[in-house]
């Protein structure tokens, strides 16, 4: 697996950390790496962690530069809050990438003006959705509560 910490740059997520495993194969993801706010656990678990009046305003950001997916940049923030308070986190399960599995939780930063996401995720053929849930909400959700949940 792969654990990340992004903020968020517009309508994306940027990586600020990343940890691997040590398995023979993990997402090569690098810092620096831009995902979409809308479709990856992460970029969702940041949306999760906002205002809903900042949402709104991201959402409307997002539909102006992607105006062709106004239905699926919608249905991705839906998905960010329903899971959000289903779960405590966010999930990914081939929405961004087909490949890619992913759950994320919001953070906030120690003063309380940013909030940031941190993921768990891996290839998907390596990596299910039942196992993200079962073996890492619980630990992902522990993490958060220790670190700043918004």
């Amino acid at each position: 697996v792969t654990v990340a910490l992004a903020e968020r740059s517009g309508t994306r997520a940027v990586y600020l950390a990343v940890h691997r495993s040590r398995q023979a194969v993990t997402l090569s993801i690098d810092v620096g790496a831009r995902l979409p706010l809308f479709y990856s656990g992460i970029g969702r678990a940041i949306l999760a962690g906002m205002s809903e009046n900042e949402c709104a305003l991201i959402l409307k950001k997002a539909i102006d530069e992607f105006p062709g997916q106004r239905e699926r940049l919608e249905k991705g923030l839906e998905e960010a809050i329903s899971d959000y308070n289903k779960f405590g986190y966010c999930t990914s399960f081939g929405s961004w990438k087909p490949e890619i599995n992913a759950i994320a939780a919001p953070i906030r930063s120690l003063d309380g003006t940013s909030i940031y996401g941190v993921n768990v995720g891996g290839p998907s053929f390596l990596i299910s959705p039942e196992e993200l849930h079962e073996e890492y909400g619980e630990r992902l959700r522990e993490a958060v509560n220790a670190l700043g949940k918004p």
